[in-house]
């Protein structure tokens, strides 16, 4: 049964609440539960024939857990969702004092009202150690959210907002400039998820750490995280534009200046929802002037780039989070007027951290606080 339906609950404080991995047929319940919030534009049984396809990525398939709160008095198979949210296990780095580990960690799915408090209280601790028998500490020490409702909620439950920045350019026809080149999805994973590039962040990872004290953290940006975002834009593409050929274009790059950029795109309920989101930037840091404005300009180009694959699948923006000093100079390059946005509400970077208990000092930086990310 779903809450909704059913005339009397449980208080919140209840201690026959417990929070529990739903069973296949529950968790479908909870997915339709939660279809208001996350479906789009999609109809309820083509939305859980897209989280059924999602649940099957090389990201999920075996890393995805659907949680539900219910009564521990009620039977298995007729038990009441008293409130429902999703976790997904991912490979990690754990910075400090020069050292990198990998870890294990959680990112969360919440769309979350109701019994969202007593929630996130159950799983605030079931997810220290939820899957983590494998790790040397056998817990994760952080796990991340994206919150859709402010930056105040989740805090009182320990995970604190991070920057959650924007910028944003309109759709556009033009094409890219220069020796801007499209990347497929096997350029992405020559490109931008290699053993080079996975070797640069770990080597920031450890020159950060003994610069500063505190842990440094990122999210591990391997290919099969982009291959999600890309089955999402994919089944949408299938069931919605079936007139027109799939979406094979993943991204951007510029050989000559080594900077690349993988994007996906969103199709929401309004036109204003429909996004190409880049999903992550790779290149290397210039160390002279001359560098820095051949770099610039082939971002620019990669953006222009990213206008006109906007335009031709016709959505609204062009938008990637947490831009760098170099990539606001690119975005002002097309733009002098874009403005970086400060999101206050929707989509806010929330990380848990736990690492002060194990000697690991109670401050940690998010490293790739990008939207690869999110889940």
């Amino acid at each position: 049964m779903i809450a909704k339906d059913i005339p009397s609950l449980p208080m919140g404080d209840s201690p026959d609440l417990i929070l529990v991995p739903a069973t296949p047929s529950e968790r479908i319940a909870s997915i339709k539960l939660n279809s208001i919030a996350w479906k789009g534009p999609l109809d309820i049984d083509t939305y859980i024939e897209r989280e059924n396809h999602l649940l099957e990525q090389r990201l999920t398939c075996d890393g995805l857990t659907c949680w539900i709160l219910v009564d521990r008095t009620e039977p298995e198979g007729t038990r009441t969702i008293l409130s429902s949210c999703e976790s997904y296990r991912k490979k990690a780095l754990l910075a400090h004092d020069g050292k990198v580990d990998d870890v294990g960690t959680h990112g969360i799915g919440i769309p979350g009202k109701g019994y969202a408090k007593r929630m996130l209280e159950e799983l605030s601790t079931k997810l220290d150690t939820w899957k983590m028998e494998k790790e040397a500490r056998g817990r994760a020490l952080f796990t991340i959210l994206f919150s859709d409702i402010g930056k105040k909620f989740y805090a009182q439950f320990g995970w604190r907002p991070f920057v959650s920045s924007h910028l944003a350019l309109p759709a556009a026809e033009g094409g890219g400039a220069g020796k801007t080149r499209e990347l497929y999805a096997k350029d992405v994973e020559s490109n931008v998820c290699n053993e080079v590039v996975l070797a640069k962040l770990r080597d920031q990872l450890q020159a950060a750490s003994r610069k500063s004290t505190g842990a440094k953290v990122a999210i591990v940006p391997d290919y099969d995280h982009f291959v999600w975002h890309w089955a999402r834009e994919e089944f949408f593409a299938e069931k919605k534009c079936s007139h027109r050929s799939p979406p094979v274009i993943k991204g951007a790059g510029n050989d000559d200046a080594r900077v690349y950029c993988v994007w996906n795109r969103n199709f929401g309920e309004e036109p204003e929802d429909n996004v190409l989101y880049i999903l992550r930037w790779v290149y290397d840091e210039p160390t002279t002037p001359e560098e820095e404005q051949k770099l610039v300009q082939a971002m620019a180009g990669i953006l222009k780039r990213a206008q006109q694959e906007a335009h031709e699948w016709n959505l609204n923006t062009v938008e990637f989070w947490n831009p760098t000093p170099l990539l606001q100079k690119a975005v002002g390059v097309l733009d002098p007027d874009a403005q970086l946005v400060h999101r206050e509400k929707s989509s806010i970077s929330s990380l848990r951290w736990t690492g002060a208990e194990y000697g690991l000092g109670k401050d940690v930086e998010w490293f790739l606080n990008e939207k690869y990310t999110w889940c």
